[in-house]
């Protein structure tokens, strides 16, 4: 008897003990499987590079949909007469125009793609805050280019094949809808651009003479150039964007001759300063395309501000604003060409 309790007994503690080792071993798994599903959740959240990437995308996708944009505009004002003037034996051959709306269509398409069908910008990580103000923005923005386009295209189609030497009574009507949907985009840009612009990461500005690496001190010294010129360029940009016909310009001058003064103090520490074979491609960049998108930013500036006070009509006004925006945004893309290019070859930020 007492063996069989003994024989019971020695069960018992056996099950007990095995249990206990499979379920230990069950709740290591458990909290592996937890622990391993709450690192995939957190590694999911976005991070600050994120953010930075965010910016620099939209900011990439605003400078391509205004030059469109203000493309098609400027080619309008350019190719079409004042409309008081068009007659049915008037010549009128708006090649710039047809090409700027077909080119402002493939823009569009491109970026209602990248948003809207699963594309480049649909995926982009930000904090929710940014991305909740941003992105709304940028679509309300691709709505207002649609109408836009569809307004450009037939004010195109009318001149390009002659329909206005057989009906002028659209003449006036297009001209006025194409203005209206003009300003609805720029407003529409305007907000986009306010709105990312609150997100702007704080440049980080690092002595290049701090680095005894001379292809590091290389790269810092561009990147801190380039960066300097910018902040001039967007300080004029936000001033030049307020500008009204026969309004006061003396701000958006001011703004201007200091971006001149910023770029050729910038230009003569590239040009004077000392680079190696692996970085030689950064000063060469800066002289041959950065440069030559700069001085023709302040051709336009200086033409711009020479002939102002001048401009007999708000149409006038208007052609000669854009040109300078063109260029800009022209300075701008090279400006982004030229840090990415730096920053691929260095990984230095």
């Amino acid at each position: 008897m007492n063996n069989f309790k003994f024989l019971l007994s020695l069960i018992l503690a056996i099950i007990i003990i095995t249990g206990c080792s499979y379920f230990n071993k069950l709740k290591e798994k458990l909290d592996y499987k937890n622990k391993k599903e709450i690192t995939v959740q957190e590694s999911k959240e976005p991070s600050y590079d994120d953010d930075i990437i965010f910016y620099n995308k939209y900011t990439d996708a605003i400078n391509k949909l205004r030059e469109s944009g203000e493309g098609v505009y400027k080619d309008y004002l350019r190719d079409i007469p004042v409309t008081s003037g068009i007659n049915k034996n008037t010549l009128i051959i708006p090649v710039g125009l047809s090409l700027s709306v077909a080119g402002f269509e493939r823009t569009l398409k491109e970026y209602k793609r990248s948003l809207f069908d699963s594309g480049e910008l649909s995926k982009l990580k930000a904090s929710e805050i940014m991305k909740n103000e941003v992105e709304p923005e940028l679509k309300n923005l691709l709505n207002t280019m649609d109408e836009y386009y569809l307004i450009a295209k037939k004010v195109s189609d009318y001149y390009s094949d002659s329909e206005f030497k057989n009906d002028l009574s659209r003449i006036k009507p297009y001209d006025e809808e194409i203005k209206s949907a003009y300003v609805k985009y720029t407003e529409a840009v305007s907000r986009l651009s306010s709105a990312l612009k609150k997100y702007k990461p704080k440049r980080e500005k690092r002595d290049p003479d701090s680095f005894s690496n001379p292809d590091e001190r290389s790269s810092e010294l561009m990147i801190a150039s380039y960066g300097d010129i910018l902040d001039a360029a967007e300080e004029f940009y936000e001033s030049f964007s307020k500008l009204k016909f026969k309004g006061n310009d003396n701000e958006a001058l001011k703004y201007f001759r200091e971006y001149e003064r910023i770029f050729e103090q910038k230009k003569q520490n590239v040009l004077s300063a000392e680079f190696t074979e692996k970085t030689k491609f950064m000063k060469y960049n800066f002289e041959d395309y950065f440069s030559k998108t700069s001085d023709k930013f302040t051709a336009s500036g200086n033409k711009f501000f020479s002939d102002y006070r001048n401009f007999k009509s708000e149409e006038v006004f208007k052609n000669k604003y854009n040109e300078v925006i063109v260029n800009y945004n022209y300075m701008v893309q090279s400006y982004n060409t030229s840090i990415s290019s730096i920053n691929s070859v260095m990984k230095i930020r």
